[in-house]
């Protein structure tokens, strides 16, 4: 393993997910449906997987990040529930792609560039140095779609790290904190308020474990900070 995967891995460890909006920053968020296709320098493998058209998050009436999710999601096995669901998700799972307008701020006030990120599952390393810094440990990895531009170019958690981290001025992957649902999750996606000074889209997705198939529902974090 090279010194600049060992740095990447390490960062990713410290930091503990979750992404600020800086467009957004004390704005009203809101959610609307889009009505676009996906970027146009998403490949081809990738856009036959994503659902049509795009969930928008607006911020001061702006949007601030557009989301297309996949159609289906695959999971290991199916869940107990739909709020149980990401505990059925592989690592590195491609869980859709997602278009950031203007740069905005992480969670270390680095600087995200504006762009189009595959988003793909990952799960906080379980090994006695992130107590306490997240409330959960679910997060997505966002990596520029030129360095991820096939369904199954990124199997594994150091793959996902090293590909995400390859462009960032610190050398730190891109990561955006995922949460279980905090209340019903209905057939619109939402903007809800989980915990203290956070904002989530809630929302639920198909998902498929072998040839069954089951709603899973999770929220995605788009305002707030991990604890340090």
């Amino acid at each position: 393993m090279t010194d600049r995967v060992i740095v990447g891995v390490r960062a990713l460890l410290a930091l503990v997910i979750s992404a600020s909006i800086t467009s957004a920053v004390g704005a009203e968020l809101t959610t609307k449906p889009g009505d676009k296709e996906a970027p146009a320098e998403v490949d081809a493998s990738i856009r036959g997987v994503l659902q049509p058209k795009p969930i928008q998050v607006l911020g001061g009436g702006k949007p601030v990040l557009e989301f297309w999710l996949r159609k289906e999601v695959p999971l290991q096995s199916k869940p107990a529930s739909a709020a149980k669901a990401m505990e059925a998700i592989k690592q590195a799972t491609l869980l859709g792609v997602v278009s950031v307008p203007a740069n905005y701020q992480d969670y270390r006030d680095d600087t995200i560039a504006a762009g189009t990120y595959t988003m793909r599952f990952a799960l906080q390393p379980q090994d006695g140095n992130h107590l306490g810094t997240a409330e959960f440990q679910y997060f997505a990895v966002l990596t520029p779609v030129k360095l991820d531009s096939k369904l199954d170019g990124i199997t594994d958690y150091k793959q996902l790290v090293k590909a995400s981290s390859k462009e960032t001025s610190t050398d730190h992957p891109v990561i955006v904190s995922l949460r279980p649902p905090s209340g019903e999750a209905g057939d619109s996606p939402k903007i809800v308020e989980p915990a203290a000074e956070h904002k989530s889209i809630l929302l639920k997705v198909p998902g498929k474990a072998g040839a069954e198939t089951a709603p899973i529902a999770f929220e995605i974090v788009v305002e707030g900070k991990g604890h340090k």
